[in-house]
């Protein structure tokens, strides 16, 4: 399994990335090398300068990509569409891999907190989360007319299931242009703001559901504030830990972490 974990060259995604390759270091040691590759997209907004190496001092593996306003595919910029650059940033490094490299595509908020179990996947198959389906996602249910718009809505494939997304790679080149244009076209229909900015959860449901790649979940994933930290949670995302609060770092108390690997981790990191 290679990770691939999606950043923007803003400080914000400096110390994110940081911490996912301090993490992925200690967990895999010298595999880490080939365990892991980062998307790194040079501008997040066109009045920021591009760059041309890769901007901090990390020897992860990496490839600069183009935001999904300066990629060649005719898309304005829109502030609303900066998650697109998951989709538009893996487009630009998938030809790195063969076909039946199995990738995990990951948000920056993530890092894993033990070495990953040997998940099987097969070809025109994900597996996700799905944490975030009853969390706000509601794919199968109140939010079913999204995904509607785009297929005949059996729910036969999708499962309202998100990062970590590990499957083939040419599975994701199966559904990533559906997947860029499904967001493209959301956050264009849709009015309410969540909605919008969750646009390529909804896409990449639609999209799995149009060609035919199956979601399924596995209980893998730990997210601080959702739900409870269990054995089989080999990864961590920290999006909306309150302990842990990536909106006020480095203004961070220690004192209130809990006592278990995850906030282990992030205290040895931040006491390197």
């Amino acid at each position: 399994m290679i990770s691939v974990p999606v950043a923007v060259n803003t400080p914000l995604f400096q110390w994110q990335l940081d911490l996912f390759w301090f993490n992925h270091l200690n967990v895999y040691g010298n595999e880490a090398y080939q365990k892991a590759l980062a998307i790194i997209i040079k501008r997040n907004h066109s009045s920021s300068p591009t760059i041309n190496q890769f901007p901090w001092h990390q020897d992860i593996p990496n490839q600069l990509c183009e935001s999904f306003f300066d990629y060649n595919l005719g898309i304005k910029e829109d502030g609303i569409l900066l998650p697109l650059n998951i989709q538009v940033g893996l487009i630009q490094t998938i030809s790195r891999f063969k076909d039946d490299d199995v990738i995990e595509l990951l948000d920056c908020d993530m890092f894993h907190l033990k070495k990953h179990p040997n998940i099987a996947v097969g070809k025109n198959e994900l597996i996700v989360s799905d944490i975030y389906e009853k969390w706000h996602l509601k794919s199968l249910s109140g939010n079913k007319r999204i995904i509607g718009n785009y297929t005949d809505n059996k729910t036969n494939y999708y499962n309202g299931g998100f990062v970590p997304i590990v499957g083939r790679a040419e599975t994701f080149k199966k559904i990533l242009l559906d997947w860029i244009w499904f967001h493209k076209d959301i956050t264009k229909k849709e009015v309410d703001t969540n909605i919008r900015w969750w646009a390529g959860m909804y896409a990449l449901q639609a999209a799995c559901e149009c060609n035919s790649v199956k979601m399924n979940s596995v209980n893998i994933l730990y997210v601080p504030g959702i739900n409870e930290l269990e054995r089989s949670h080999y990864i961590v995302h920290y999006s909306v830990d309150t302990l842990f609060d990536k909106k006020r770092f480095p203004n961070i108390d220690v004192s209130k972490f809990k006592d278990n690997i995850y906030y282990d981790k992030i205290k040895s990191w931040l006491a390197c």
